[in-house]
């Protein structure tokens, strides 16, 4: 066994938190002397690009879907959609595959991107969402989803080893056959002491239309609140900029090391509650206020646990006000002491192949 020469991360382009928990791992792999390449596309390529701008890219096909607005039709225009993802995903397995034998590529790390596979190199896919909380489309889309990760030599799950974990029941799944191995917490950030100049601090992204009602009402609530320093991350790349206020900044994306400042400055930092948030700000130790994507069971089910566990309190979009934010006073926010990050020490062997 020995570590790869050439590594092929490959994220799904959904939001921003595959592509952006994949940043310490291509950190790791290149500390190791490892070559990486990266393969995506859209914004999540745009964010890989950012941080790493020398490495090589392959451009796959679009992985990106729409949400309906109405909780009626979600998940059926989700599966709907999912036949035209099925049918680009194998067109992005023979693009991955003529790279493999092209470049010399002997380890593939797909976070959650099924086209990123090859059945003639060790292909490891990251995953923390093993069973699915999709309504009546549970058990199915549970069942496709197993099917799949069971083609991967290994699911890595960036998740902690003690109790007090942040998937939950998520992670589990009876389905899964090939090894699941729990790899720490992902994030690209670190804890700094900074003082708290920010009193909000908005980081948003996903599926559009979704993403735009959120921005939308997050503006015109830091509209009123002259008194208070706000700050709103609108998480996209291909849009005009929206012009600041005296009490609001707002960015269309930052590079890593300036997020990472503005969030150590902040008091409060308002998201969605996907996992890559929670990872973060698990291991920045902060206090959050989480506001799921509607009707997106996952992100809804995290926000309930993290509430019940009285980390982070959590509101509806269609219900979110001002007087919401109050809430966050009596929770504890994150303690990032009790979070292992990737890599973790008791699989020193994890990229060997």
């Amino acid at each position: 066994m020995a570590l790869p020469t050439h590594v092929l991360v490959s994220p799904l382009n959904w939001g921003l938190g595959h592509a952006s928990r994949c940043v310490p791992v291509i950190a790791h792999c290149l500390k190791l002397g490892c070559k990486v390449s990266i393969a995506s596309d859209g914004n999540a390529l745009s964010l890989l690009k950012d941080e790493f701008p020398t490495l090589s890219t392959l451009e796959l096909n679009s992985s990106t879907v729409s949400y309906s607005k109405s909780g009626l039709f979600f998940y059926l225009k989700l599966v709907l959609q999912g036949f035209g993802l099925q049918k680009r995903a194998l067109k992005d397995e023979q693009l991955v595959e003529d790279y493999v034998q092209k470049h010399g590529v002997d380890l593939i790390i797909s976070d959650h991107r099924f086209g990123a596979f090859s059945p003639s190199v060790k292909s490891v896919i990251i995953c923390h969402q093993l069973q699915f909380k999709a309504g009546l489309f549970s058990f199915t889309s549970s069942y496709f989803n197993a099917k799949q990760l069971n083609r991967f030599a290994e699911v890595w799950v960036p998740d902690t080893l003690n109790e007090q974990n942040l998937s939950g029941v998520l992670s589990k799944s009876s389905q899964v056959k090939v090894p699941v191995i729990k790899v720490g917490i992902l994030s690209r950030f670190k804890k700094e002491e900074k003082d708290k100049t920010i009193d909000y601090l908005a980081i948003i992204s996903g599926p559009e239309p979704l993403r735009t009602q959120l921005e939308n009402q997050l503006i015109r609530l830091f509209k009123t609140l002259g008194s208070k320093s706000c700050v709103l991350i609108r998480g996209v790349y291909e849009k005009d900029s929206l012009e600041s206020t005296p009490n609001l900044k707002i960015y269309n994306h930052l590079k890593s090391e300036e997020l990472n400042s503005l969030i150590n400055q902040s008091r409060l930092v308002i998201c969605r509650s996907g996992y890559s948030s929670v990872m973060d700000l698990a291991c920045l130790g902060k206090k959050a206020f989480f506001i799921p994507t509607p009707h997106q069971g996952e992100q809804i089910y995290l926000a309930k646990r993290l509430e019940q566990m009285k980390i982070a309190p959590f509101c509806p979009q269609k219900d979110f006000t001002n007087k919401d934010l109050r809430k966050s006073e009596l929770y504890s926010g994150f303690k990032s002491s009790k979070f292992t990050r990737f890599p973790p020490p008791q699989y020193p062997e994890l990229l060997e192949v």
